[in-house]
């Protein structure tokens, strides 16, 4: 490293306790960034790929964010083009950090929105110049933000009023979406932590295919209901510990139509993709799936995002008649199974690989323990 933070630069009083967001899959720079941000008196979040760098956005709300231009994944070009094309992070202050010194990449990350660009290594009075210079810079902007709010209330009064009562007929949405999926998970108590699991998985790959960020949270509380149908299922069919007769199997294939009627006629979007998908989860690219046997683009992306996570889950996950089996083994099954997914989102899967190998990891269920190879499960 060059330089020293105390041989020429004095910490600003007023920038104290700002949170800054480092994305980097560089374990050795998340920590020098760590280290120069703490000694700086600021707060600090590190994250090793843009995916979660756009997930943790949402919790952290960051002050500034300071992104690695190559990551597995989403890039550090892409993940900031998204950041400036989001009414609700465009203001948000981006330094590129990147071991290329060539002035193409400079270049295209000032394009793709960046407020500043560092090269690797970073002097360590340079960086800190430049980050309190964006912070004071993004508090100013949030200063006149803050004023051009006071000055509008009284103008904004019956909007509030609207946006109050339209956030209270969603939040009432919602909680009927929990209900419900909590009366499916009491008819199978081993459905918990898949369901909080698909809504993980199905966010995040709708995230990485780039979808509207009101669709991506839509597909988040909407998947939790893509099996609400097997409320409607018999005992006797839904908790076999075993596989299914060819009868039985033809029952529990209409849990995707209960579901979809007891989903059905909502003016909420969140409940209409929710029918979409408890309906056509099953349905697969090739035109094999149920219950209408839909092919390729007839079947809605929703569904599409939901069939991929709802089969790796599945093939991760203990069963009464099969053990828990691991991540690299349910990749294969996925890639021998290639013909059942839209070619685009088994891309996107391979490419978030790590991702949702994590989100099971994090959100696995207590006895939940992965077995290498196929020969360890049982049916």
């Amino acid at each position: 490293m060059k330089g020293s933070i105390n041989d020429s630069v004095k910490i600003d009083p007023d920038i104290k306790g700002a949170r800054i967001l480092v994305a980097d899959d560089d374990a050795l720079h998340r920590r020098i960034f760590a280290d120069l941000i703490k000694n700086m008196g600021h707060n600090c979040l590190t994250v090793e790929n843009g995916l979660e760098a756009l997930e943790k956005i949402k919790t952290y709300g960051p002050d500034l964010i300071i992104m690695d231009v190559v990551m597995p994944g989403l890039d550090g070009y892409e993940v900031t083009r998204r950041l400036k094309e989001d009414p609700l992070s465009m203001h948000l202050p981006v330094v590129m950090v990147t071991s290329l010194s060539d002035r193409h990449s400079k270049i295209k990350g000032l394009e793709y929105g960046a407020d500043e660009f560092l090269n690797k290594p970073v002097d360590e009075t340079e960086f800190v110049v430049r980050i309190r210079n964006l912070l004071k810079v993004k508090r100013f902007e949030d200063y006149l933000m803050e004023h051009g709010r006071m000055l509008e209330g009284e103008v904004m009064s019956k909007a509030a009023q609207l946006e109050r009562a339209f956030l209270k007929i969603k939040h009432g949405y919602i909680e009927t979406i929990y209900r419900l999926t909590l009366a499916a998970e009491y008819r199978d108590k081993e459905t918990g932590g898949h369901i909080r699991r698909m809504s993980l998985y199905c966010q995040m790959l709708a995230r990485f295919l780039g979808l509207p960020e009101a669709q991506v949270e839509a597909i988040f509380f909407a998947s939790t209901m893509h099996d609400v149908g097997k409320i409607g299922i018999p005992d006797s069919i839904l908790l076999k510990p075993g596989p299914h007769t060819r009868e039985e199997f033809e029952i529990m294939k209409t849990h995707t139509t209960i579901g979809a009627r007891i989903l059905h006629g909502s003016d909420s979007e969140i409940l209409r993709i929710a029918e979409e998908i408890a309906l056509t989860h099953h349905e697969r690219w090739d035109g094999k799936g149920y219950p209408a046997g839909l092919r390729g683009e007839e079947i809605p992306i929703s569904g599409r995002i939901v069939h991929i996570s709802d089969i790796y889950d599945a093939i991760r996950s203990r069963r009464p008649y099969k053990d828990a089996i691991d991540h690299a083994t349910a990749c294969d099954i996925i890639n021998n199974m290639e013909e059942s997914f839209d070619p685009l989102i088994l891309k996107g899967f391979n490419e978030c690989a790590c991702e949702f190998k994590r989100l099971f990891d994090e959100n696995r269920d207590d006895g939940e323990t992965p077995m290498q190879g196929l020969g360890l499960a049982t049916g």
